[in-house]
């Protein structure tokens, strides 16, 4: 596959569309115990040995090495005053009961409890001058932009930190993190438990089905990008099951990675999902023709069976805990109608 110079195009692109993602994907995880010297084996176990047996090691809802690293940012500092700048970072702040003293600008709806909270501009254009008058202890935005902001709140000295705040992990991670910071760890533990039982429903709906392969595509018009499995789509669809070729067939690492016509045909997907920014009809009308002029059509299942689908950029558009379980029901329709 040809990629040319792309990287600076989808930083234009992340930037344009303010999407918080990440590329890294924080997976839950279970804590292990040391591991116990070796005895010698006894007929009958001890009261001791009978105790260790029926321990089972702790439960963490999320990887603690990386909320550390997420934490170290704050220098335990616990901060009075924060501003967010992406729509699902403050949609983290609303679960635990904390209110920022700024908000993003965003067309996307933000939590009611936020509607007198002073905007700031986009994560790609925060108002700088606005967010300095605020005197905010911590600017926090989306990991995905982290070199963006700085340029752009360094010479104005302003403290920030970043969360990773795409895939579902990542959202889990980021609002434990928040928990701690903000001694709303009972809050974070809570909302995530009830999250994971109704993940757990979503899911146990299509366990048994055949599962499809499913190529995504996130942009607009103007350009395509393959999305892997460390975003917000690309989580839902692999939790439901589904095989994302750009991660398990073409083994693409990279979150996004422009849209190249002889890896679609590669890969062949039973699906073809689309994210668009945008007009979804316009965008899905200039990748038919794309694919059309290419000489794909023909040889795409996806194609064939009349199954690409442009997705409701509100529900899938931005990472979302609180309209996940929403989108796991709308995705499990589209794969396994």
């Amino acid at each position: 596959m040809k990629y040319g110079s792309w990287k600076v195009g989808v930083v234009a692109l992340l930037l344009a569309f303010a999407v918080a993602c990440g590329n890294n994907t924080g997976n839950n995880g279970v804590a292990s115990s040391s591991p116990s010297p070796a005895v010698e084996p006894s007929s009958e176990p001890t009261n001791n040995e009978a105790d260790k047996e029926t321990e089972k090691p702790a439960e963490s809802l999320v990887d603690e090495s990386k909320l550390n690293e997420l934490l170290a940012q704050f220098e335990n500092q616990s901060p009075s005053k924060a501003v967010t700048l992406s729509v699902a970072i403050t949609e983290l702040f609303d679960a635990i009961g904390v209110a920022p003293v700024g908000v993003p600008t965003s067309s996307s709806t933000l939590p009611a409890a936020f509607d007198s909270v002073p905007r700031v501009g986009s994560s790609h254009q925060p108002d700088v001058e606005a967010i300095a008058g605020l005197q905010p202890d911590v600017i926090l935005g989306p990991a995905s932009i982290k070199e963006n902001l700085d340029k752009q709140f360094a010479a104005a000295k302003l403290p920030t930190a970043y969360l990773p705040a795409d895939s579902l992990d990542e959202l889990k991670l980021s609002l434990t993190a928040l928990g701690r910071l903000f001694q709303k760890e009972d809050a974070a533990k809570a909302y995530i438990e009830k999250f994971n039982a109704d993940e757990k429903e979503a899911i146990a709906a299509v366990e048994g089905k055949e599962a499809p392969s499913v190529l995504i595509l996130f942009g607009s018009v103007e350009s395509l990008m393959f999305m892997n499995e460390n975003t917000f789509v690309g989580s839902l669809v692999k939790n439901l099951g589904g095989v994302n070729v750009v991660s398990d067939v073409l083994k693409l690492t990279e979150t996004y990675t422009p849209l190249d016509m002889e890896s679609i045909v590669e890969a062949n997907p039973d699906i073809i999902l689309l994210v668009a920014h945008g007009d979804p009809n316009a965008v899905s009308k200039k990748f038919e023709e794309d694919v059309k002029n290419s000489g794909a059509w023909e040889k795409l299942n996806a194609f064939k069976n009349g199954k690409l689908q442009a997705l409701d950029y509100g529900l899938f558009g931005i990472a979302s805990l609180p309209k996940a379980v929403a989108a796991y029901n709308g995705l499990a329709g589209i794969m396994y109608e």
